[in-house]
């Protein structure tokens, strides 16, 4: 399988890079046909350090990345995870395991979008609220014991509305049978990644409150060259064409002003001053947008910079234009 990469990477201050797009911007060439199985992994630092390489080899397309829990807690491995899985060429995205059993909605999303809200986006896979029992103390936390079918619906429904809000687009719900079928139909209009280990790719069955699905996770025991122990397995609910769809790298058009392969951005997340590196050329204006399309314009501060302290949190689109002509875009996230 040949897959069309164009890489964004941002530069940190000792010069070693990250990407942070790995953006699919042409079709994907690939000897997989409509109607055929479009396979992928979840991963966190259970897996430890994993070839990506070795991964992508195998034929998983995409892979879920662990990146937070409740309201502090950040996977030590994410930033590896995502990293080295673009470079790879592995279709990205990243997941947050709820908390509702400590914290509000609102909190658990701001803790995501700190941490993984630079992988949001065309390109990406959605972000994802993964809803199970956690634990504490070793012990299973039943949530339906906890909540109310309706109130656990309403902290749902409020992480992913936020989510939505903030980036600009429809996070994906994970659940099994027992919680697909204790939510209220307000979530039905998120797509369902929905748990059932049976280890088939038969479409799965009792899935609640929803008519249909998008992914299933049917294995928790799957063996992938490149990951040492065991490794969840998805399939993906429609064809190859309609994943490239999903991960809109046909509707990328944000993207297609990229021409200064060279400028980064610095720190990102970012609370107060947003460093560019890189511009070497007249800068004509600096736009930021957000989520909701509403434009800033800001002033170059001699030292590279622009002063981000007064945006509210949330997800940014940053537009620069140069008086030749030439342009970058990328995005930011203010914490």
């Amino acid at each position: 399988m040949t897959i069309v990469i164009f890489m964004i990477h941002l530069k940190n201050r000792n010069n070693l890079t990250k990407p942070v797009f790995s953006l699919l911007i042409g079709l994907f060439m690939s000897h997989i046909t409509l109607g055929q199985n479009v396979h992928g992994i979840d991963v966190s630092n259970w897996q430890g350090n994993i070839d990506w390489n070795t991964v992508v080899n195998d034929g998983q397309v995409y892979a879920w990345a662990k990146a937070s829990e409740g309201m502090t807690y950040q996977d030590p491995q994410f930033i590896n995870n995502m990293t080295n899985g673009l470079d790879a060429g592995v279709v990205m995205g990243a997941y947050h395991f709820a908390r509702p059993d400590n914290n509000l909605a609102t909190e658990d999303a701001t803790n995501f979008l700190s941490t993984a809200g630079i992988y949001i986006g065309a390109g990406f896979l959605p972000p994802v609220l993964d809803l199970e029992n956690p634990y504490s103390g070793g012990q299973s936390i039943v949530l339906t014991d906890l909540f109310t079918a309706n109130e656990l619906s309403a902290w749902v429904m409020e992480w992913v509305s936020t989510v939505e809000t903030q980036t600009g687009i429809s996070p994906i719900i994970y659940v099994n049978g027992n919680y697909a079928n204790y939510l209220n139909s307000t979530v039905n209009n998120y797509g369902l990644w929905f748990a059932q280990p049976d280890e088939s790719l038969t479409p799965p069955v009792n899935i609640g409150v929803w008519d249909d699905w998008m992914f299933k996770q049917y294995s928790w025991w799957g063996e992938v060259p490149g990951i040492i122990g065991d490794v969840d397995l998805n399939i993906f609910n429609g064809s190859m064409n309609d994943f490239n769809d999903l991960i809109g790298i046909n509707t990328a058009d944000f993207f297609s002003s990229i021409e200064l392969e060279d400028v980064s951005l610095f720190p990102n997340p970012v609370l107060n001053q947003l460093n560019i590196y890189g511009l070497s050329l007249d800068v004509k204006y600096i736009q930021v947008s957000d989520c909701n399309g509403k434009k800033l314009k800001f002033t170059m501060e001699k030292n590279q910079s622009i002063d981000v302290s007064k945006l509210r949190p949330g997800v940014y689109f940053l537009d620069i234009k140069m008086i030749n002509g030439h342009s970058f875009s990328t995005r930011f996230v203010k914490f």
